[in-house]
């Protein structure tokens, strides 16, 4: 597009949300490592509740730093550890710590952080369930995740809702298009 992304971001965002955004555009994520760092895994789950829970209001940089920085296998464990501290987990943490576009954020990147695939098959099953698929965000997802983990996304959608993506795709679709998103799905499993 010929523009500067982070620019994009930060003329049409403001505040904390947009210094998240602009953390995750521009801060390159650690790589997995398998070495697990217990003490560093301690330590990012106590800062997250110290900045959080523990304290009146939310050292907002503290959780952005730790969520855009760290690789994901390690945040999973500082999840697990996080709940050692605080009497909630880290997805009722967010709710009870930050509102808006920032709380939708740090919800959509820890349930991401936690089960990417359950993550998109929740949302597959919320975009079917309304009157007539929401097209859109079903085409966004299964076109953008069919080389990825899709496979994966179908597996968690059957043992999550009970039925395959693709019964529930047959319910809720039709035509041509019920056919490519059929195809793309593969086989039920």
């Amino acid at each position: 597009f010929k523009k500067d992304l982070a620019k994009d971001v930060a003329g049409d965002t403001s505040g904390n949300f947009a210094k998240l955004l602009l953390a995750l555009v521009e801060t390159k994520r650690a790589e997995p490592s398998a070495v697990v760092d217990y003490e560093k895994i301690d330590a990012d789950a106590r800062a997250l509740y110290e900045a959080g829970v523990k304290i009146k209001g939310t050292d907002v940089n503290t959780w952005i730093s730790i969520m855009s920085q760290r690789s994901v296998p390690h945040l999973r464990k500082v999840f697990d550890k996080y709940k050692s501290y605080s009497p909630y987990d880290m997805q009722e943490s967010i709710v009870k710590e930050v509102k808006g576009d920032l709380q939708r954020s740090f919800l959509v990147l820890v349930q991401c952080f936690e089960n990417k695939q359950l993550y998109f098959a929740k949302k597959l099953n919320e975009a079917m369930k309304s009157k007539g698929a929401k097209e859109k965000i079903v085409t966004r997802i299964i076109v953008s995740r069919c080389e990825v983990d899709l496979k994966k996304i179908c597996s968690e959608y059957k043992q999550t809702f009970g039925q395959s993506l693709q019964q529930t795709i047959t319910e809720h679709t039709k035509g041509d298009y019920q056919k490519a998103l059929l195809g793309l799905c593969g086989p039920q499993q």
